[in-house]
């Protein structure tokens, strides 16, 4: 080390022993917190997911599950988009404890919670007649 860096390093250790001795006092002045209270708010966002285990396929005897999950604290619904059905064709899905006729529009709300949760849903599909495969895609909307 130089004389030059050498002298600096003093000079910086010097300003900062200083520095220290200064705000001694202040700290002390402050004294214990005992007594005081404080506000902590802290904001968690709205995360929400639905996973199935395979493709849900609309096949009689087909089944599986799903992973639902949802932060809200007002809930969510868990809902399927598929093709619309024709006249000739239908379809009943067993989700968790309800059974639901597939609508001919192509949306079905399978499932609404009025509290945040996660949970798998075992389905299967009964009464299955269609005239070209059907696959349904689901999707998770806090309420």
């Amino acid at each position: 080390m130089t004389k030059l860096m050498q002298a600096k390093r003093r000079a910086l250790l010097a300003i900062a022993a200083g520095l220290t001795m200064a705000a001694a006092p202040q700290i002390a002045a402050a004294g214990p917190t005992a007594g005081h209270s404080y506000k902590l708010r802290a904001t968690v966002p709205v995360a929400c997911w639905v996973r199935p285990d395979r493709t849900v396929m609309a096949e009689t005897g087909r089944m599986g599950s799903v992973v639902e999950a949802c932060n809200s604290p007002g809930g969510f619904t868990v809902s399927a988009q598929y093709r619309p059905l024709a006249e000739t064709e239908k379809a009943r899905i067993v989700y968790g404890d309800r059974s639901l006729d597939l609508t001919r529009t192509g949306l079905l709300e399978l499932r609404r919670s009025s509290m945040a949760t996660i949970r798998t849903v075992d389905y299967r599909f009964d009464d299955v007649q269609l005239d070209e495969p059907l696959i349904l895609a689901l999707t998770i909307q806090p309420i």
